[in-house]
């Protein structure tokens, strides 16, 4: 029986979107049903969006969910292509807090359902809720899609059953393009000073702003 701390131990070499810490976790941290509060939601994005030199909440809103969806896949996906379960993702057991970047954490780390029931039952789908009056569902549904894909290729091979399988979930399927593995939402990405079109967005260019848009 594989043992769940030592499986995110060895997942957490491949990058730090697959770190998970373990054991007692002191300080501030707080589980992650707390980014559902509209508060520390709006506090978080309204940070990120400084940062991106952005005046736009959705954009910000939509790059800090495409950072914690590529966290969740990294970690569900790692943990059951490398031991055959997943780690549970209980939004009131995983724990999170911003030191230099979001940081997760498992006191006690457990295998839970399937990588579905992980991450979009108990993860995204409820928070694509309460995040709906900040950005639209459908794009948001686009970068979970789209960092689903990041994750996979970020593993290789073994992940891409996992990969096919979860695109083919009804909450998945019309987010991206199958056939031209563009998405069908846009991430926003192209709204900020630096920002550009992503690989697989539905904009072969970015779309033109008005001088008001971009002051």
């Amino acid at each position: 029986m594989p043992d769940p701390t030592e499986v995110l131990e060895e997942i957490a070499t491949l990058s730090p979107y697959f770190a998970v810490g373990t054991g007692p976790a002191p300080g501030p941290w707080q589980p992650t049903t707390a980014l559902r509060e509209c508060a520390i939601r709006d506090a978080l994005v309204s940070t990120t969006a400084d940062r991106m030199v952005t005046s736009e909440p959705r954009v910000a809103a939509s790059t800090v969910f495409f950072g914690y969806a590529a966290r969740m896949w990294s970690v569900a996906l790692g943990s059951v292509t490398t031991s055959g379960r997943c780690i549970r993702l209980d939004p009131g057991m995983l724990l999170w807090r911003t030191d230099g970047g979001m940081q997760l954490h498992l006191a006690d780390p457990r295998f839970g359902g399937s990588v579905a029931a992980e991450v979009l039952d108990a993860q995204l789908e409820p928070l694509i809720a309460a995040w709906a009056d900040v950005v639209a569902p459908g794009l948001l549904w686009g970068n979970t899609a789209s960092a689903l894909i990041g994750a996979g290729r970020m593993i290789g091979p073994a992940a891409t059953p996992y990969v096919e399988a979860l695109l083919g979930d009804p909450r998945l399927r019309t987010a991206l393009d199958r056939s031209t593995g563009r998405r069908r939402s846009c991430c926003l990405f192209y709204r900020t000073p630096n920002g550009g079109v992503c690989g697989d967005c539905p904009f072969p260019t970015p779309p033109a702003m008005s001088s008001k848009e971009r002051s």
